[in-house]
């Protein structure tokens, strides 16, 4: 670390500083010296300072040179602060022989805790045997890397001499070795103890002889698993620090034998500071170094031993602030005491947060590193809080053994390095060889007779006609093409844009817009359905609305017109707006196609992925979905079954327009209790089962979907709580009757998953964390005895039904068969055992709730009809709006002789002005609602508002002769006797100025745009009366002459000649 590193930090922190004003007013003058690390010359200039009085010594940063000047600030007439970011040394611990000390960068007692308490995690604990080797660097070469600046190399033989005295100091055993580069014989004997005598190795030495030794271990076979190597490396680079195996000088067979040596080592280093802040703060130092100290960092990042010099100075700024708080400004001059508000002090500095202890030592942060195998990056795993003394693992993240069973290896080999653990008695061991010999001629006999059954079993396997092509999954373009051959290519473009442009959107009346976002968050959490029906709400809000217009074989033959696929192309490019899954024909039939996640790993069909598939395929009910096959064709790999036009049971639960009784609901139940009992019977457990994974198909049959096959699909949902407690998921048929217990409350209530009536749709984390949980009080959805059931007795028995399938205790909860039993008591009106009558039933319970559905949708489309032609009339003229709603088109047409009718408010700019915006809106708007009753009087048509500017027109789109003068002259009237009497809400004693112009002439009339359609006026006579309005005077109406020639013929009117006014087109008379 050179000066030209630190100054740029200490300028900047003095800035700091400076500008909060900790320092009340008090300047600072830095003076610099550097000793270079070498503690012959640091007493020397430190001495020098001390006795120029100065308030505060920054560094020295080595260890030995600090302490050096740290003994000659015992002496009474110097005693100042002394800040250091190094000094890692343990010794410097005793302050009594360090006076005034204060360690603000990373000490190595926190190093020492650390690895021991990795150690005390993983079981490697004090032995009666030696069990931790370090490995160091001779003293030549330690001497010799120092030469070269290598200060590091210096500092982590310190830092592993203090971590072996700690161990010690725990009853551990520990061995100290050096590594001599150039001597075989030295190298081999650490190998030897290794083998003989040792599995945890820590070593301190430079990065380039780590690697060296690793790639050594590696050669003679200790990297196996059973050896574990620890880095202890605080003071190299980030990137090498990323990739400490690699070395761009190296050839690759060497960078690749290193890569797996590192597989067993694990690196402690500092906690790198990632905030945003640090690394502005970096950029800031590099630039001051450049600029002023013309020095240029080698590396992206400043090093966090470099910025906590930054630290240093606040914490001495903080200190000189409590100071003159508590003792006034004699106290700065008190180094001691200043020292003392140092200690015991916590505050967040640009390193992070920086904690002193009560002995003036920092509290630093650790990181453990270890090797990614994928990335072969090393990242960070664990962390050590120096001011908590915790170790704490990284979420997500866990340790490469690099063993087989990817565990922790023993510090002590399971039988000892000797084998004396594992000594037993001759006899014994002959006893159980020849047991061993029994049973190995008795399993040859066993295994002859398998292989022969399981050969004829794998030719059985690999005849059957299971596998599908993707070319045999015929497209349903062509057979729709049929019936699309009468339209044309533009019909056909806007038939396969059209479902993407108007997809409906479903709407969860009943339930608000909050149990919405409930049912998509638990949606998420328990995973993708069968069919697609959870894949997102868009998708979903599809299908409600494909499940509200067709039904039966109605919604098929919509499925096929209305769903393009091209022959040849991925599956994922099938589209899905008209179905509830993607789907193709096979043979004829109409198939649901799910795909596989297979993130473009190849399926390889070996003997277990042929058992799945044969025991999946042999399943026939009526009640579980009937397997077809696979196809395997990259990029379109998928599963081929049946396909249930009535898409999934939580499809028809979230269909509020589908009514179903109670005679249904147990209907389904007892489909899912049917389809169980087989499953469990002839498979196993399911596993997967919820509301999305049970399928309707057109007769409203449920079937069961989604089970098996877990070659092929490795998905993992949501079950039941003792499957949650376990890292290795476990499928059990009790799992699947708390699952049907959900299933149940969801069927009761409609109201989504997890339904709890009192509380505000908590999040699924959340429920599945109180789900979890052990306590008295078992954490469940809403059950009670309001079920909207007329049947009290009956309710009350289901809600028991229920609970004891949902019980804590799996081995409490009642089998398929029995919940059977007693859903069929409930239902036993309905289910009369004859399957036609039930099916009929179910069919006529459809039918009715069509009825019902299509007379409340007529009514909703008339009324929204009404409302459409209203506005429509307030838009346009009637007669305009009601030739548009008879399909007709309006064109332009010439009006001899019209009037028109402008006006404004007088002052309205400054009115405005003086107006807040949602004042000057209730104006115009009381105005123009005045102005509008008004119109409603007389035969006039209102054109348009613009902002304070008022138009109508009298004798368009209805000619009304002459008399349109009359109609729009009567009206100003009104107009101007209402404004006298108007008042403004918010300045009631201001009167209105209303500036009126109206001219008689011929105009052009039409109805202008499509999005918006206008009636819009033009010609001469539009811009003549603009201009008579403009030219007018307040609370006046001025006619042009024009239309005082017309009242005139009618009659009834008083005029005054205002005489000529010159205007843009000439002089004109005004009235």
């Amino acid at each position: 670390m050179s000066l030209e590193q630190v100054l740029p930090v200490v300028d900047i922190a003095i800035e700091t500083v400076t500008t909060l004003d900790l320092l009340h007013g008090h300047s600072v003058s830095l003076i610099a010296n550097d000793s270079k690390c070498d503690y012959s010359v640091a007493p020397v200039l430190g001495v020098l300072l001390l006795q120029q009085k100065i308030d505060l010594m920054l560094g020295p940063y080595c260890s030995f040179a600090l302490a050096a000047v740290a003994r000659y600030n015992r002496m009474p007439h110097y005693r100042r602060p002394i800040l250091t970011t190094g000094g890692v040394a343990s010794a410097l611990r005793d302050k009594a022989e360090y006076f005034n000390l204060i360690r603000v960068g990373p000490s190595f007692d926190g190093v020492e805790k650390m690895l021991y308490l990795v150690f005390q995690r993983f079981n490697w604990k004090p032995r009666d045997v030696q069990t931790i080797l370090f490995i160091e660097l001779p003293d030549e070469d330690v001497k010799e890397k120092r030469t070269r600046d290598e200060i590091g190399v210096t500092q982590s033989r310190i830092l592993c001499h203090g971590i072996e005295k700690h161990f010690v100091q725990e009853k551990y055993i520990v061995r100290r070795l050096q590594y001599e580069m150039h001597n075989a014989q030295f190298k081999s004997e650490i190998f030897r103890v290794m083998r003989d005598e040792i599995r945890l190795v820590v070593l301190c030495a430079d990065p380039d002889t780590v690697r060296e030794i690793m790639i050594k271990a590696q050669e003679l076979g200790f990297i196996n698993g059973e050896y574990v190597f620890f880095n202890i490396d605080l003071f190299s680079s980030e990137k090498l620090t990323l990739q400490p195996w690699r070395r761009e000088n190296d050839t690759h067979e060497r960078n690749e034998k290193a890569a797996r040596a590192y597989r067993a080592l694990m690196t402690i280093t500092l906690r790198k500071p990632s905030s945003p802040e640090y690394r502005n703060f970096s950029q800031q130092v590099k630039s001051i170094a450049k600029s002023k100290y013309n020095f240029t960092y080698p590396e992206e990042e400043v090093n966090s031993f470099v910025g906590a010099f930054h630290d240093a100075v606040i914490l001495y700024a903080l200190a000189i602030n409590d100071t003159v708080y508590e003792h006034g400004f004699e106290g700065i001059a008190n180094g001691s005491l200043i020292t003392e508000k140092m200690k015991n002090r916590t505050f967040e500095g640009i390193t992070g947060t920086v904690s002193i202890n009560a002995n003036g030592d920092r509290d630093a942060d650790y990181s453990l590193l270890d090797m990614d195998k994928n990335t072969r990056n090393f990242v960070v795993v664990a962390h050590y809080y120096g001011n908590r003394q915790k170790y704490e693992l990284v979420p997500g993240k866990e340790i490469d053994w690099y063993n087989e069973d990817n565990l922790p290896p023993r510090d002590i080999p399971k039988c000892g390095f000797d084998y004396s653990m594992c000594k037993q008695d001759l006899s014994k061991v002959a006893t159980y060889a020849v047991v061993v010999l029994l049973v190995l001629i008795c399993v040859l006999s066993v295994v002859i007779a398998v292989i022969y059954r399981k050969l004829r079993l794998e030719s059985e396997l690999h005849a059957m006609n299971w596998r599908i092509p993707w070319s045999e999954l015929e497209p349903m373009e062509r057979i729709a093409a049929g019936r699309r051959t009468s339209e044309s290519g533009k019909d056909l473009q806007q038939q396969d844009e059209e479902p993407e442009q108007s997809q409906p959107h479903r709407h969860h009346q009943h339930r608000g817009q909050s149990h919405q976002k409930r049912t998509d968050s638990v949606r998420i959490l328990f995973g993708n359905s069968h069919n697609e029906g959870s894949t997102s709400k868009k998708n979903r809000d599809e299908k409600k609305h494909q499940n509200d217009q067709h039904s039966g074989a109605a919604a098929e033959e919509m499925s096929l017109v209305s769903v393009d696929t091209i022959a040849g192309v991925p599956l994922s490019q099938i589209p899905v707006t008209q179905l509830f899954t993607k789907t193709a024909y096979y043979k004829g039939a109409l198939v649901a196609l799910k795909p596989l996640s297979l993130r473009n790993k190849r399926i390889e069909v070996t003997n277990k992925l042929l058992m799945e598939v044969k025991r999946v395929k042999d399943l026939t009910s009526d009640n579980v979905i009937r397997f077809i096959g696979a196809c395997l064709d990259a990029p379109n790999e998928c599963l081929v079954s049946e396909y249930c036009p009535k898409g999934s049971l939580q499809d028809v639960l979230e269909n509020d327009n589908l009514n179903l009784d109670w005679m249904f609901k147990f209907s389904l139940m007892l489909d899912i209790c049917r389809g169980m009992i087989y499953l469990h019977h002839n498979f196993g457990s399911h596993g997967n089962l919820k509301s999305s994974n049970c399928l309707v198909d057109s007769r409203f049959s449920l079937k069961i979907a989604d089970f098996g096959l877990q070659s092929l699909r490795g998905t993992k949902d949501y079950k039941d709580k003792e499957d949650a407690e376990y890292s290795s998921y476990r499928r059990t048929k009790e799992g699947d009757v708390y699952s049907f217990a959900i299933i149940c409350q969801e069927i009761i209530y409609r109201r989504g998953v997890f339904f709890i009536s009192d509380y505000d749709f908590p999040e699924p984390q959340e429920i599945v964390e109180k789900v979890k949980e052990i306590s008295n009080q078992m954490y469940r959805p809403t059950l009670d005895a309001e079920t909207n059931d007329p049947d009290q007795e009956r309710s009350e028995a289901l809600i028991n039904t229920v609970r004891n399938c949902w019980q804590e205790d799996p081995a409490a909860r009642p089998s398929f068969n029995s919940i059977k039993s007693r859903i069929s008591r409930f239902n036993k009106d309905a289910e009369s055992g004859n399957i036609l009558d039930n099916l009929l039933k179910r069919m006529e319970q459809y039918s009715n709730n069509l009825e019902s559905l299509v007379a409340k949708r007529t009514d909703l489309y008339l009324e929204e009809k009404k409302k459409a032609e209203n506005l429509l009339y307030c838009m346009l003229p009637k007669s305009v709006a009601t030739t548009l709603l008879r399909g007709e088109s309006v064109t332009a047409e010439w009006f001899d002789s019209v009037t028109i009718y402008f006006s404004d408010i007088c002052g309205f700019t400054a009115l405005s002005s003086e107006s807040t915006p949602l004042e000057v809106v209730t104006l115009l708007n009381d105005l123009y609602t005045l102005f509008d009753r008004i119109i409603e009087q007389y035969d006039c048509y209102k054109v348009e508002t613009i902002g304070d500017a008022y138009m109508v027109v009298s004798g368009l789109p209805m000619r009304n002769g002459i008399l349109h003068a009359r109609e729009i002259s009567r009206m100003a009237l009104s107009f101007l006797q209402n404004i006298y009497s108007f008042k403004i809400r918010h300045k009631p004693d201001v009167q209105l100025k209303l500036r009126i112009g109206i001219h008689s002439g011929p105009v052009c009339a039409g109805v202008v745009g499509l999005k918006m359609p206008r009636y819009c006026l033009f010609g001469d006579t539009v811009n003549t009366a603009s201009r008579m309005e403009s030219n007018g005077l307040p609370l006046k109406i001025h006619i042009s002459s024009f239309t005082h020639e017309i009242l005139e013929e009618i009659g009834g009117f008083v005029t005054t000649a205002r005489g000529e006014v010159e205007m843009k087109m000439g002089h004109n008379a005004l009235f």
